[in-house]
């Protein structure tokens, strides 16, 4: 089996999202340093230090910061593909774990029709960790940056 075969008992989880704006404008939200700061990171937390080199076997990694108790969580991992405005897929672990067992993160970018404004759907899928809504762990967190991302996106 290769590193990203997927076999069946692997823990995996998607959460979609709908935003106000355009393919380009959230696909930038996802790769430029200056605006991932501003949202990447679950309510109550704050991410500082983003370094993301997107390109094909680059590496990225931030640190988010519990406002409350300053308790720090570096977070890094490998661009695996990178397909622009389209897909992105990367590694999802502490800054240095091992390409060949971290989970995987795949961003899908899809424009929808319909209204006056440019939409897109976001599908965040992780693949190597279970998660599911109300877990007030993984999944929460990253539905909870969504969220974040809609707000920096202008998205009511």
């Amino acid at each position: 089996m290769s590193t990203h075969d997927t076999p069946h008992d692997t823990p995996e989880f998607s959460i979609t999202r709908t935003f106000d704006a355009p393919r380009d404008l959230v696909w930038r939200a996802w790769t430029v340093e200056s605006e991932l700061a501003q949202w990447l990171h679950p309510f109550g937390v704050s991410t500082d230090s983003v370094e993301f080199d997107v390109r094909e076997g680059g590496r990225y990694r931030y640190t988010m910061t519990n406002d409350e108790t300053g308790e720090a969580f570096p977070t890094g991992g490998q661009f695996l593909e990178v397909s622009p405005q389209d897909r992105l897929v990367f590694t999802w672990a502490e800054p240095d774990a091992p390409v060949d067992i971290a989970p995987v993160i795949t961003l899908t970018f899809t424009p929808l029709d319909g209204g006056s404004a440019e939409r897109t759907e976001l599908v965040l899928h992780l693949q190597g960790i279970a998660g599911e809504p109300g877990d007030d762990n993984v999944y929460d967190g990253w539905s909870e940056a969504l969220e974040n991302l809609g707000g920096h996106l202008g998205d009511d």
